[in-house]
């Protein structure tokens, strides 16, 4: 059952990716490319279409702005698992060792926690509770957890005692997660609501925030938008960016670490 599961998560991912770069696609075309039964691909769009990620039509599917919503904590980490890891380890890199860390809720910000064990000497903050128990299974000395009303999309809190408790606090660096980083915009976006207060909050605390994002992130419409590209200093990222938004990105004073 768990294989189960872990294969039709990815391949819902992959349905969505498709439908994002063709704009709709049928049945029988999804059926084809995955090799699964026509009933197969039928439930995977309808729990698509529940969440909101995409439209069902008679017979198919149809792009809905699929940057606009958060898929759920576990489909997510099963996805970009190999570029996350580089971003992670290239992400940890940056620190020097001793400062005050923000790692924001999100799977590109738990594989920065996975490399945490080479810089054992800085404090962690995050309000993910995933984070804070892979920072534990790793024996780092120094780590806060946030408390506050439980989200279940990304496994955090927020809420009015996580900001009491943010407001309170200084980042010397924060590693932030997004949706999309918004090129015509020039901001990031995240699509969830009830956790969007809390990383404006971590954006503002911060004396330096940095995004970990892959690269499909780059240049998709957003939701709600938490920091303009004026907030961010670097945004980390793997090698599969394109040099146009390279370019764009350079262009708007943020430096890159390609991955």
């Amino acid at each position: 059952m768990k294989d189960d599961f872990r294969l039709g998560a990815v391949r819902r991912r992959k349905i969505v990716d498709l439908v994002e770069g063709r704009g709709a696609v049928a049945v029988g075309e999804l059926s084809k490319e995955f090799g699964v039964s026509t009933a197969t691909i039928r439930r995977d769009l309808k729990e698509l279409g529940e969440t909101g990620v995409v439209t069902r039509t008679h017979g198919g599917v149809v792009n809905n702005a699929s940057a606009l919503i958060d898929l759920p904590n576990d489909e997510r980490m099963l996805l970009h698992s190999e570029e996350k890891r580089r971003i992670g380890r290239a992400a940890i890199e940056l620190l020097d060792g001793g400062e005050t860390v923000f790692l924001d809720a999100g799977t590109t910000a738990l594989a920065v926690a996975e490399s945490a064990h080479r810089k054992p000497d800085c404090r962690y903050v995050t309000s993910c509770l995933r984070i804070a128990s892979r920072l534990r299974d790793q024996g780092i000395p120094n780590f806060y957890l946030i408390g506050g009303a439980y989200i279940g999309v990304n496994d955090s809190f927020g809420g009015r005692l996580a900001i009491s408790a943010i407001r309170t606090l200084t980042f010397d660096i924060s590693f932030l997660c997004c949706s999309s980083i918004d090129l015509a915009n020039r901001s990031i976006s995240i699509g969830d609501e009830s956790y969007s207060q809390i990383q404006a909050e971590v954006v503002a605390a911060s004396r330096r925030n940095m995004v970990v994002a892959q690269h499909e992130k780059v240049g998709a419409g957003g939701f709600i938008k938490t920091a303009s590209f004026d907030d961010i200093d670097c945004i980390i990222t793997d090698d599969g960016l394109d040099d146009d938004s390279r370019q764009r990105l350079e262009g708007a004073g943020i430096a890159l670490v390609l991955a």
